[in-house]
């Protein structure tokens, strides 16, 4: 009887093993299996650019991992994903190995990306960010104190980011006063249901706010495009090299201003990441209402941008 008993004792301790992992199983088989399949993604990640329709973006994707493919091999065979907040790519990270994002959230996470190449709009490789009210909706810009600004974001809300870089110490907008959305037509619809006194656009949109009677309030100072980044900055030069090489040779049809791209180092963005932690010690200034016109207001000084990298040729815009 007690051999008996041990037998069945053993057995019900092999079967509490198996059921035990058999709940784990799952979990371990998913990871294993997303490790197994080698997939390699190409993040789209640009709240703040405006497409007509959110497929656009993964059109975009899907042209740029093709170029890829077809110029560099299986190594950059990629599944383009598009993604509508950082916490999402994050959670994707160790599948992502190329992103195309806004030159603000590159600036802040240099210590894991390595910038690549950065989208040209003829021989422009900057922007600006620009403030836009409806006609009689704010008198000028110094109204946004007791008004509400919106804007598509690539980050979390930084005080510094407006405060140092976009106003440059002129304008001092409460916290309270800003309201994120997670895309260009959100913020617009926004600004059109009078939820909002004024959108925040890149320069490169204002053609689309205009349309709407929108009227240019206040520019930043210029900051790089779009960029295209490497999410491990430990990638060999010479694959770095020819991954620029291909880049400078795409000819985008998806997106007007996101049709080229130039090689670009890590310079700008240190630069671009050095105004934003930088406070401003300008006194305050009233800021006028620009008169609407057929030009966009004359640009600030751009940051100092001089790539070291020669430019290979890129493609015209049509």
């Amino acid at each position: 009887m007690s051999a008996a008993r041990s037998v069945m004792q053993r057995v019900s301790r092999i079967l509490q093993l198996l059921l035990l992992l058999t709940l784990l199983v799952p979990v371990s088989l998913s990871s294993a299996l997303a490790q197994a399949s080698g997939e390699r993604v190409l993040a789209i990640y640009l709240p703040g650019v405006y497409f007509s329709q959110v497929e656009r973006k993964l059109e975009l994707g899907n042209e740029l991992a093709a170029h890829l493919s077809q110029a560099l091999g299986e190594r950059y065979r990629l599944n383009a994903r598009v993604y509508g907040t950082e916490e999402a790519m994050a959670a994707d990270a160790s599948r992502i190995a190329l992103a195309l994002c806004e030159s603000p959230f590159v600036a802040t996470k240099l210590q894991q990306l390595l910038p690549v190449s950065v989208a040209a709009v003829g021989s422009s490789l900057d922007t600006r960010l620009m403030i836009l009210a409806g006609g009689a909706a704010t008198a000028g810009l110094s109204e946004l104190r007791k008004g509400t600004l919106t804007y598509a974001s690539p980050m979390e809300p930084s005080q510094a980011f407006f405060d140092n870089f976009v106003f440059e110490g002129e304008l001092p907008l409460p916290k309270e006063s800003m309201l994120p959305t997670r895309d260009v037509a959100s913020a617009l619809s926004l600004l059109s249901l009078r939820k909002a006194d004024a959108v925040m656009l890149y320069e490169d949109d204002v053609a689309v706010a205009k349309q709407s009677g929108l009227r240019v309030l206040y520019q930043s100072d210029r900051l790089p495009r779009p960029t295209l980044v490497l999410f491990d900055r430990k990638t060999d030069a010479a694959e770095v090299a020819r991954l620029r090489d291909a880049l400078s040779q795409f000819k985008g049809q998806v997106h007007p201003s996101l049709r080229a791209f130039r090689n670009t180092t890590d310079a700008p963005y240190q630069a671009l990441r050095a105004r934003i932690s930088t406070k401003q010690k300008r006194g305050p200034v009233l800021l006028e209402l620009i008169e609407e016109s057929n030009q966009l207001p004359s640009p600030k000084p751009p940051l100092n941008y001089t790539s070291p990298i020669p430019p290979k040729t890129f493609a015209p815009l049509d």
